[in-house]
């Protein structure tokens, strides 16, 4: 599965999810993400605000960019880090090697730091880690 189906299998994409940690893996050339995403449904006033943390799983990465912090955003506070992703190339001042047959560029914006993350990405998997929570 690519990465855009991987995250078309959420009802609200990645928007909205938070990451909580990610590492990289040049070895085995696979990036994990610990997110909680966002499973919420804004028709449905009670279960607005549901998450659920998941693993996403990224297989075949040529590339990691990752571009630092906005100085300008309050970067050095601690806190949830809240992300949107896609494939595509996202606005940014980084130039990226083309993306190696069977791959895609990704990008996620840190929304905290106002910045970018951007790989190549092959074989995507997401799995649930933990039960859904209501935060309302």
């Amino acid at each position: 599965m690519t990465f855009q189906e991987a995250a078309a299998l959420l009802p609200n994409g990645l928007h909205d999810a938070e990451l909580q940690h990610f590492a990289m893996d040049y070895v085995h050339r696979q990036l994990q993400f610990d997110l909680v995403v966002w499973i919420g449904d804004m028709d449905d006033p009670g279960r607005r605000e549901l998450y659920r943390p998941a693993r996403l799983t990224v297989d075949d990465v040529a590339f990691l960019v990752i571009e630092p912090p906005d100085i300008s955003y309050p970067w050095r506070k601690a806190g949830p880090i809240r992300i949107d992703a896609d494939e595509g190339q996202a606005q940014s001042s980084s130039a990226l090697p083309s993306a190696p047959a069977g791959t895609s560029i990704v990008w996620m914006y840190l929304g905290e730091l106002n910045t970018f993350l951007r790989f190549s990405a092959g074989n995507a998997a997401l799995e649930w880690t933990g039960p859904e929570e209501n935060r309302t």
